[in-house]
Order: C-alpha cells, then structure tokens, then sequence
C-alpha cells in the first residue's frame, strides 16, 4: 500500500501530511507545498516558512505533522 493517498478534497498527503498543511522542520512552522515525485531517491520536500513565505526544500524525512491543537501562527507578525 502507498504512503501517497488522494483525499476528498483532491490535495496529495504522504505519511499523514497534505499539501497545504502545517508542519514542523527544526522546530519552527511551515506550510507543506509539495514533494518530489515518489520515484525520487531522498525525495525532498518543498516547504514555505510559515512568518516569512521564504521558499524552501529540505529532506522529506526531516519534517513531521504539526502537533494536533497548535494554533497556526499568524503570517507576518
């Protein structure tokens, strides 16, 4: 079975994260923009800080899902 399911609401998730998502790298916020393709060895992950918008892509295996209950953070303050 595949860690890449299409839900519902048409967005792509892998290991319980979907596009669009919060999510944790190094302990600071970002949202999830997308991932290299499956076939990708050390696929990577697109991310974008969730306070500054800065663009980055960091190993797929260093982020993790945002703790259930934490608020997101407002962007630009």
């Amino acid at each position: 079975m595949s860690d890449r399911t299409k839900p519902a609401d048409g967005r792509l998730s892998n290991c319980g994260m979907k596009i669009g998502d919060l999510i944790l790298h190094n302990g600071r916020r970002y949202y999830l923009r997308g991932f290299d393709p499956m076939s990708v060895s050390d696929r990577q992950a697109i991310l974008e800080d969730a306070l500054t918008g800065e663009a980055r892509m960091v190993p797929v295996d260093e982020i993790e899902p945002l703790p259930p209950g934490e608020r997101p953070p407002l962007r630009g303050v």
